[in-house]
Parts: structure tokens; C-alpha cells; sequence
């Protein structure tokens, strides 16, 4: 298992679990941040954080401190290491 701070930007992963009971972890898994759930991450901010992630069907932000915090499996043939990108914003589909 890996972090979800480690899944490389485009990629998706199956949430395992979230470590922790405080009340961050209680705001990931009421933000729908559940296990068994797919996350995509879609993008990060210049300096890498927070991330924005696919959740869903809706779009959510988070510290990368957070994120660490959410053990993952990475989805068959996906990257499971940030590529390092600081700069990387994808646009809305319309």
C-alpha cells in the first residue's frame, strides 16, 4: 500500500483506509473519502500543495499532509509516485 500523497498526478487509486481518529481524519472520510472508494488525482498547486482530487463525481482539495494520511492501492497500470510536477493544472471539461 501507498499514500495517496504518492499517486502521480492523472492517476487513480482505490482508497483502503484512513489512519488516525482525529478530527482530520473524521473530515476525510465525511468529504467521501471512504474506503473502497476510486480517487483520480487531477491536479496539484504550484508548490504541491493541496492537491486536487476527483471524488465522487465531485472535485475536492487537500493538503498533502492530509493525503498522507489515506493509504491507497493504486489502479492497475497507473503510477504510484508523484512525478514531482509543481505547476500542474488541467482544465474543466465543458
Amino acid at each position: 500500500m501507498t499514500s495517496l500523497k504518492e499517486v502521480a498526478i492523472g492517476s487513480t487509486a482505490k482508497v483502503e483506509l484512513i489512519t488516525g481518529s482525529d478530527p482530520t481524519s473524521e473530515r476525510l472520510l465525511e468529504m467521501g473519502i471512504t474506503p473502497g472508494v476510486l480517487v483520480t488525482v487531477i491536479g496539484a498547486a504550484p508548490l504541491g500543495c493541496p492537491l486536487e482530487l476527483e471524488v465522487r463525481g465531485y472535485r475536492l482539495s487537500i493538503r498533502r499532509s492530509d493525503a498522507a494520511r489515506v493509504a491507497v492501492f493504486p489502479s492497475v497500470g497507473q503510477r504510484s509516485t508523484w512525478a514531482g510536477a509543481t505547476s500542474v493544472r488541467r482544465p474543466l471539461p465543458r
